[in-house]
């Protein structure tokens, strides 16, 4: 799990002009929760946290758009408060969609509480997450395709 060779090579690839769409998925973070190993999980999500902000950077710099969201949590949920276990398991949370591009900064989804996304209610699943990405590329969502588009 070389995840910084995954992110040197997409950002290589984000600058060859080559590609209108990359999908990457960094497990990282949620292989190293299913240990139950509190430091380094922590320290997955502070490697991916960089790596993440690299990519971003790239992207927005080629005047793209960079969608970031989960099928499911783990990690940020590797300890019970209450009982002081540590939970290996896929959290049942639910996770965020970020869509980080020009065209939408500053624009916040309805029901955040001002800038405040973790107190919003969930609005999509994550079945809209590709209706949402055809939409951003101006591309028709396929009547099979059951999701909507989340912008």
């Amino acid at each position: 799990m070389s995840a910084t060779a995954v992110a040197e090579r997409v950002i290589k690839e984000i600058n060859s002009d080559k590609f209108d769409f990359i999908v990457i998925n960094f497990a990282n973070p949620d292989m190293v929760a299913h240990t139950g190993n509190l430091k380094a999980t922590v320290k997955a999500v502070e490697i991916l946290d960089n790596l993440a902000g690299q990519i971003v950077n790239t992207v927005l710099a080629q005047k793209g758009v960079v969608l970031i969201t989960a099928d499911h949590g783990n990690a940020e949920e590797l300890y019970d408060l209450q009982t002081g276990i540590i939970v290996k398991e896929h959290s049942k949370n639910g996770v965020p969609l970020y869509i980080i591009g020009e065209e939408f900064r500053g624009k916040i989804t309805k029901g955040a509480a001002g800038k405040d996304l973790h107190q919003m209610t969930a609005s999509g699943i994550l079945a809209d997450v590709a209706p949402t990405i055809l939409k951003i590329m101006g591309l028709q969502r396929p009547e099979d395709m059951t999701g909507r588009s989340l912008i």
